[in-house]
């Protein structure tokens, strides 16, 4: 594994395993209860909880690895993922401008990326600027602050997006 760093904020990894999972994971979210939520039409976000996430049990232990090999570099003592969900956007559909917390990290799997214009826009408060040439494509891993205002825009395309977001906190103590 290989992480791609983009600035000093923004973390993206490639999950080599994309191309096994992807309709595997696919077919789970199919099976998962979901919701519209605000401009996106499909979402378990809502979703209470203690309800089971069937992909969850193929997703998390994949992304773990990853998310183990940025504990390690940053010498970190350890990680919790929580709080996931999946977001599917047909045509029209966006996100607006939010941040998450609490939690130290966002971490967004390109789970589904017709189109380059879809990826997850970044605002960036030591520049007051979109982050630029964000170089995220379908199978990334993108990981960065949760403090930091993201959105996705209008899906303008006849194609569906999804991606599998969570959160995390890595613990130096």
């Amino acid at each position: 594994m290989k992480i791609k760093k983009i600035n000093s904020f923004c973390i993206i990894n490639t999950i080599k395993e994309h191309k096994d999972i992807k309709e595997k994971l696919l077919s789970l979210i199919d099976k998962t209860p979901y919701t519209k939520l605000n401009n996106i039409s499909k979402s378990d976000f809502s979703i209470p909880g203690n309800i089971h996430r069937p992909y969850s049990d193929l997703f998390l232990p994949i992304v773990n690895n990853y998310l183990n090999e940025i504990k390690n570099k940053f010498k970190w003592k350890s990680l919790d993922i929580h709080t996931y969900w999946f977001q599917q956007y047909y045509e029209k559909d966006k996100h607006n401008w939010h941040c998450h917390g609490p939690t130290n990290f966002t971490n967004i799997y390109f789970l589904e990326l017709p189109d380059k214009k879809l990826t997850t826009e970044i605002y960036d408060y030591t520049t007051n600027k979109k982050i630029p040439n964000l170089y995220v494509k379908e199978g990334d891993l993108l990981t960065f602050p949760s403090i930091f205002p993201h959105r996705s825009t209008i899906n303008n395309t006849n194609k569906r997006k999804t991606i599998i977001s969570f959160n995390t906190n890595f613990n130096y103590n």
